[in-house]
């Protein structure tokens, strides 16, 4: 115990570190901003596992997943029962009221009248029966027993389509964040661009149309500012609609993450998984399975059925002119069975079709599965080459980095301006800025290649979440951030 709390304790401490380090590389701005963020920032509405864990419940395609699948097994237990033992009773109850006979005055010899106040015809049957032969119901319940596990498949494959979703509109969050903060310094240099611009202007130095175009371009900042503020608050409603859940703060991710290429599973392995577990094709698999059980069940629509029928019958009847009351009642034993002789080409045409629809059902697969091997390519092409286009990044990054440094030393001396100076802190900001969005594509790249190869679980949320900062980003606070 004491040694996790001190595990915590250097955890925290390494973070911190980090949180300082990367403040006083920050530009003024963007410190400011920082502060304002971290002294207003509030907790995340639970952590992305929490989020998915919501989403595995709330999520509408989980819930019509769900209830497809209650649908299913109750069909299931419906085809199971069929064939169970029945016990059926029926009958039926005439009531006459006074008549008399119609054969009254007719000269076949019988009396010259019959009447009855009232009489009453009346049967009753209880019969119990159990079907010894029926392959058809033996098809539909092996075919209810199929869809039973494709409506699991399904939510195996809507739970992974949400875990990608999550990963991918979490990052979007993030992406474009980032793009809003940028135009915001890309706006703050107008404004700085606009004032020597201005000053040039007022002693003649610049013309009217070069001013114009320069209040132009500063006007166009201030609106993409707006647009890139717009789509962040879009990709949020976004993320709250695949959870369900309320996000109030979302934290981006750790600087100067290590990529370890060597630990890249190769692509065969890759592949040999997606064949095997990609919910897609085994969904598409159990499609195939249903259409051979389709087959079956058309040729058992032309098989021969029997049933054993026990039962017991009585009758109490009336014939006004010959018998009076007649009373009838008995057991009965019987078998009754059906069979099929002549079906006018149906159950060859029926069983031809079922067998097509089979090999359609194979086509279907093979050409899914190479399309998701040919997606699986190219996503593990970016997985395996992105980390060394983030090596080269932060290279470049390093030596504009020594050009900022070198910019903030000439202006003390005055060998160059301080708009200089500003317009290469924009373009070490542009170009970081391009760092994180290669960033988001290996941790995009990563999450697709192992959803493609159905190896994507909630561990990978976790690892993702060991990535992103400590310090949150309070999402009430983002309307104090445009300039």
């Amino acid at each position: 115990m004491l040694g996790e709390n001190q595990d915590r304790e250097n955890d925290f401490t390494l973070r911190l570190l980090r949180l300082l380090n990367h403040f006083n590389k920050m530009h003024l701005l963007r410190k400011v901003l920082y502060i304002s963020l971290l002294c207003t920032s509030t907790l995340l509405s639970g952590s992305l596992v929490e989020a998915f864990n919501h989403a595995n419940t709330h999520n509408y395609s989980m819930k019509l997943a769900h209830s497809q699948l209650n649908i299913e097994l109750a069909s299931e237990v419906h085809e199971s029962k069929r064939k169970n033992i029945k016990l059926i009773a029926d009958g039926f109850g005439h009531y006459y009221l006074p008549q008399t006979s119609g054969l009254d005055n007719a000269n076949f010899n019988l009396p010259k009248k019959t009447v009855r106040e009232y009489f009453f015809k009346g049967n009753l049957n209880i019969t119990l029966s159990k079907e010894l032969y029926n392959k058809e119901k033996d098809a539909l319940c092996a075919l209810a027993i199929e869809n039973v596990k494709k409506a699991s498949h399904n939510i195996n494959q809507n739970r992974n389509h949400l875990l990608l979703d999550l990963i991918h509109q979490y990052f979007k969050v993030l992406e474009n964040y980032d793009t809003f903060i940028l135009s915001q310094e890309r706006y703050r240099f107008s404004n700085q661009e606009l004032e020597e611009a201005k000053r040039e202007y007022d002693v003649g130095e610049l013309d009217n149309i070069t001013y114009q175009l320069i209040q132009s371009r500063n006007l166009e900042l201030k609106v993409a500012q707006n647009i890139y503020f717009n789509r962040v608050q879009n990709a949020i409603d976004d993320f709250e609609l695949i959870s369900q859940i309320k996000l109030k703060s979302f934290q981006p991710l750790e600087k100067n993450i290590f990529y370890n290429k060597k630990n890249i599973p190769s692509l065969q392995s890759y592949e040999e998984h997606l064949v095997s577990n990609n919910p897609s094709l085994l969904k598409l698999d159990k499609d195939i399975t249903i259409s051979q059980k389709n087959i079956a069940l058309t040729e058992a629509k032309y098989e021969p059925y029997l049933t054993a029928k026990m039962g017991y019958e009585y009758t109490n009847n009336f014939t006004p002119i010959f018998l009076g009351n007649t009373y009838e009642s008995g057991l009965l034993i019987g078998l009754v069975g059906t069979i099929p002789i002549y079906t006018g080409g149906r159950y060859k045409a029926e069983v031809q079709k079922a067998k097509v629809a089979v090999i359609e059902k194979h086509d279907i697969k093979n050409k899914e599965e190479n399309q998701l091997l040919v997606a699986l390519r190219k996503e593990y092409r970016l997985y395996h080459f992105i980390p060394l286009e983030i090596e080269a990044l932060r290279h470049h990054l390093q030596a504009l980095k020594l050009l900022e440094y070198q910019a903030k030393r000439k202006i003390k001396v005055g060998t160059i301006s301080l708009l200089e100076k500003e317009r290469i802190s924009l373009q070490y900001l542009e170009r970081f800025n391009d760092l994180k969005r290669l960033e988001y594509n290996y941790f995009l790249a990563d999450t697709n290649v192992k959803f493609l190869s159905g190896t994507l679980n909630i561990t990978d949320l976790k690892k993702l979440e060991n990535e992103l900062e400590a310090t949150k980003i309070s999402i009430k606070n983002l309307d104090n951030l445009i300039i």
